[in-house]
């Protein structure tokens, strides 16, 4: 079997298990303690497995506005050619971005709007919006970002907020969702006085990216049919230089972003919750990852102590290993590892919890991963949500292993 196959058997065993438990637990008579809170703990881990998937991100702006530079800026990684005279961008193509083999984002980069000429790169399309149409019709994004250079808020902005406002509307009635669009501005460092880097103390600098912050906002909030869409605009620069070859590195010292994880946080903030762990994970903003690592654990420990607590009458299966298993399948997904058996078995090994124990998947039947002998099938008072969270707090630290992540284990 394949690690793709692999993947995919672990995740349906997850969908399948947090569909089973409902089934039990809706059977429950109302009377039962903690009935409604159980069931809402797992409406929420089967949310946390609706958003394994990439985050999908839309970008469009005008043209030159530098959406192929913010696209590798935060993704950390040349994975669109960037022209320093011509349009680049051809057909309006969902893009997907890997590292080390995990499919991590996908995003859907544009060609400019109100182009003065044809890209380089071919596209059948007339013009960018029903280039970009195409595209839509093909994958619903999560989250737009509209760019404008933070030089041209005031120039000829009319236009390009016409097309979002028809891209955004047409988007709605094809997929009935509500998606929200932040503003980006681009090249901000551009802006007076010019020699001055970001981010900076200069007054003077500061106070031009904020009134043209301010201006783009107003713009966007100006238009009815982006008005309920539009949450935020944040300034950026995006200007970095890379490794030669796909996928190259930013040099070291060739790095003049600013305000890139910014405007990942102010995505994560914004977009359903679904993807929110796809989104830390993709940019590797650790206080995100852990923040939904936490979260998944607390659902997780109320679960097995509602099951410890609660024996469930005709359930025959163990209930409280599965539920773990899925925790650290997800904490170890969080990190950047698939989401497989795999990931639980390197865990038990690499953590010392259980060196040299024989970790196999039964079948569906079964819904067992057995960490240790006897350590998911003691059901006694409490017992489940204590092993339950220590574990947690386990993989955290062995996962996402940086100070604070340490200090929480603790």
């Amino acid at each position: 079997m394949t690690a793709f196959q692999e993947n995919n058997e672990a995740l349906s065993r997850n969908e399948f298990l947090v569909t089973e438990l409902l089934k039990v637990v809706n059977s429950i008579p109302g009377f039962i303690p903690f009935k409604d809170e159980f069931q809402e703990k797992l409406k929420n881990l089967g949310s946390v497995l609706q958003g394994l998937r990439p985050p999908r991100v839309m970008v469009i702006g005008r043209t030159r506005c530098g959406k192929s530079s913010l696209i590798n800026a935060i993704c950390g990684l040349r994975v669109t050619e960037v022209s320093d005279t011509k349009p680049e961008t051809g057909m309006a193509e969902w893009k997907n971005y890997y590292h080390d083999g995990s499919d991590l984002l996908h995003i859907l980069d544009t060609r400019g709007l109100q182009e003065s000429q044809a890209p380089r790169q071919y596209d059948s399309a007339k013009t960018p919006y029903e280039s970009i149409m195409q595209a839509v019709k093909k994958e619903c994004p999560d989250v737009i970002l509209f760019l404008c250079k933070a030089e041209d808020v005031h120039a000829a902005s009319d236009k390009d907020l016409d097309e979002c406002e028809l891209i955004v509307g047409e988007i709605k009635k094809l997929y009935r969702r509500d998606l929200p669009v932040i503003g980006v501005l681009t090249q901000c460092d551009k802006l007076a006085p010019s020699r001055v880097p970001l981010p900076t103390d200069n007054e003077r600098k500061n106070r031009n990216v904020q009134e043209q912050v301010q201006s783009f906002f107003a713009f966007l909030r100006e238009r009815e049919g982006l008005r309920g869409h539009v949450k935020e605009v944040v300034p950026t620069v995006g200007d970095a230089k890379y490794e030669d070859g796909k996928n190259g590195l930013i040099l070291p010292d060739e790095d003049y972003r600013w305000n890139i994880t910014e405007l990942v946080e102010t995505m994560i903030k914004h977009t359903p919750r679904e993807i929110r762990g796809s989104l830390a994970r993709m940019a590797l903003i650790t206080k995100f990852q852990l923040t939904v690592a936490r979260t998944v654990v607390t659902a997780c420990t109320a679960l097995c102590g509602f099951v410890s607590i609660n024996p469930i009458p005709g359930a025959a299966i163990p209930l409280v290993v599965p539920i773990q298993t899925f925790m650290v399948m997800y904490i170890g997904w969080l990190s950047g590892r698939e989401f497989s058996d795999q990931t639980v078995k390197d865990f038990l090994v690499n953590a010392g919890i259980g060196v040299g124990v024989n970790v196999g998947v039964n079948g569906i039947a079964d819904i067992a991963l057995k960490f240790v002998p006897g350590f998911g099938t003691v059901l006694a008072v409490g017992a489940g949500a204590i092993a339950t969270q220590g574990l947690g707090d386990a993989a955290i630290a062995y996962f996402l292993p940086l100070p604070e992540a340490r200090n929480t284990a603790s």
